[in-house]
């Protein structure tokens, strides 16, 4: 349980009546006994027009309005309250904290990671998506006591968010899966990118471990910079995939996953993991045993189709990756369902028109297009035989004409043009 006078000591504030807690929420929804509700302010909703709520259902909260009486903390900013406590809860842990973040494969990666490491010690992670300047406090306040090991997914679209993180997180172990092009849109190059990414390097405690990708100058300088122990993942690093096996242990990788990209992220775990002090093998197992999930990889069988779910986020990256997986784990007839790929920029024609090259250089049998990024594409030059949809319903009705029977169909888009609703119907036609 933590004490609400001791996070009030740390955030500057009055402090009420004793009251200790042992969950933060954000939602109202959720709030009870020994909960700390954020009333955070938002587009659609004030979390203070909940607060009474909160208190009527035994909870406490933490709000930047007055008028309120009971179990309360006032504070300037509910949002800065959060970040802060956030970096209270993490004073508080005593064993290795880890801080996961790239371009793409970072809640894959975590998940391995976690498995892993749980073969020898009790482990947290983060749950869902929270891996913003909201989820990341969150998962540190909320996590269980008993814990020593905890895996944290960072993301970021801008520079200096993962500054921000990491202040508050402090990884003990940081791990980079990649550099790539998502969320240029921001930074204009690739290089701007890895600075980003190695803020997180820049906030690991001294005396820390990076496992970072090999090749990537930037991050290398700045472990070094820092004085961190160096990992280094891929082709030419200290692990590397060879012919399905993770070396330098010599280990055959038999994955749930598709794809040489996740057996590449299986292998940046397993390393870490062993650094942290579980054994190759025993995590090589753990990885093995995961099960992908909704829109993460996983694959399904409708009775008149395969279908594999990669529907929840699309960069140029993971879509070459996820054509190259389908093509050599599937047999033909092959489908693709792309959607746009967003938050490219400038950079957005040219990487799309490449996809599209690549999707007809790999043989697909149909393809069908969802996005005005990928129709612009097409009109700018490409002898790709493409269908055109408007939306995901349009899509859907496609596959129903044209598809045939015992095709394996590939979804791959940002989240935003909904393809897992598309992902949902096929999935509940084959019920």
């Amino acid at each position: 349980m933590r004490s609400l006078i001791s996070l009030s000591a740390r955030l500057g504030c009055p402090t009420p009546g004793e009251y200790s807690f042992n969950r933060v929420t954000i939602d109202s929804r959720s709030a009870g006994p020994a909960s700390l509700f954020f009333a955070l302010s938002g587009k659609n909703t004030d979390g203070h027009n909940y607060v009474i709520d909160v208190l009527g259902a035994g909870g406490a909260a933490v709000v930047s309005r007055d008028g309120f009486t009971g179990p309360i903390l006032e504070v300037d900013s509910v949002e800065e309250a959060l970040m802060e406590a956030g970096a209270w809860a993490r004073d508080c842990i005593g064993y290795p904290v880890v801080g996961i973040t790239g371009s793409s494969g970072k809640t894959t990666t975590r998940k391995m990671l976690a498995a892993a490491l749980s073969t020898r010690f009790r482990t947290w992670q983060t749950k869902g998506n929270l891996n913003n300047h909201l989820g990341l406090p969150i998962t540190l306040l909320n996590t269980p006591e008993n814990m020593e090991m905890l895996v944290l997914e960072m993301g970021m679209n801008h520079a200096g968010e993962l500054l921000r993180l990491g202040w508050v997180s402090r990884p003990n172990l940081t791990l980079v899966t990649n550099i790539g092009t998502a969320h240029i849109e921001y930074f204009g190059t690739r290089d701007r990118i890895a600075r980003a990414k190695a803020e997180l390097l820049h906030c690991t405690e001294p005396g820390g471990v990076a496992v970072i990708p090999s090749g990537e100058e930037i991050l290398l300088k700045e472990a070094e910079h820092m004085g961190l122990e160096i990992i280094t993942h891929g082709a030419s690093g200290d692990c590397y995939l060879d012919n399905g096996r993770a070396m330098p242990w010599g280990i055959d990788l038999a994955l749930e996953y598709g794809g040489e990209h996740n057996m590449q992220n299986a292998v940046a775990a397993i390393a870490a993991a062993q650094r942290l002090g579980a054994d190759p093998v025993e995590s090589a197992q753990a990885i093995s045993e995961l099960r992908p999930g909704a829109g993460r990889g996983a694959v399904f069988h409708t009775g008149k189709y395969t279908v594999v779910d990669e529907s929840y986020n699309a960069n140029p990256e993971s879509t070459a990756a996820c054509i190259d997986s389908t093509v050599q784990l599937h047999e033909k007839p092959l489908v693709a369902v792309l959607g746009d790929m967003l938050e490219l920029g400038e950079n957005s024609a040219q990487s799309h028109l490449a996809i599209l090259r690549k999707v007809e250089e790999s043989g697909f049998d149909l393809v069908v297009l969802v996005g005005q990024q990928y129709t612009r594409a097409m009109a700018a030059g490409t002898t790709l035989n493409a269908q055109i949809a408007e939306d995901w319903h349009e899509a859907l009705e496609i596959l129903r004409k044209l598809a045939k029977p015992g095709s394996t169909i590939l979804v791959k888009g940002s989240n935003t043009i909904k393809l897992g609703m598309l992902v949902q119907e096929l999935r509940r036609e084959g019920t």
